[in-house]
């Protein structure tokens, strides 16, 4: 096989990965922002028990859920209080929904 056509394989190959976890983070993200809106400012794992997810890979949807509501302007990340260790930040930073 042609080397330039295993590095075009691969590279619709990684795209197609792409499209397909953007499309799934869009989904929770869809979720997570009228959750913020009701509840108010949230941490990971309380979204997580908001929408009934469990797991490691439960957890990966929400933070790219939430990077992409960050990147677009919705949602701000407050501030973690100084000296937290870093393995319990996830445990403690709060996201809220941005005032328009």
């Amino acid at each position: 096989m042609e080397p330039w056509l295993i590095g075009a394989i691969a590279g619709g190959t990684a795209a197609l990965a792409v499209m397909v976890t953007a499309r799934r983070g869009n989904k929770t993200a869809l979720e997570i922002l009228p959750l913020l809106r009701d509840r108010g400012p949230l941490t990971i794992p309380e979204i997580m028990e908001q929408l009934g997810l469990v797991g490691f890979s439960a957890q990966g949807k929400v933070v790219m859920a939430l990077d992409s509501l960050i990147r677009s302007g919705n949602v701000e990340e407050r501030p973690v209080p100084p000296g937290t260790p870093q393995l319990e930040k996830i445990k403690v930073r709060k996201y809220a929904v941005r005032a328009s």
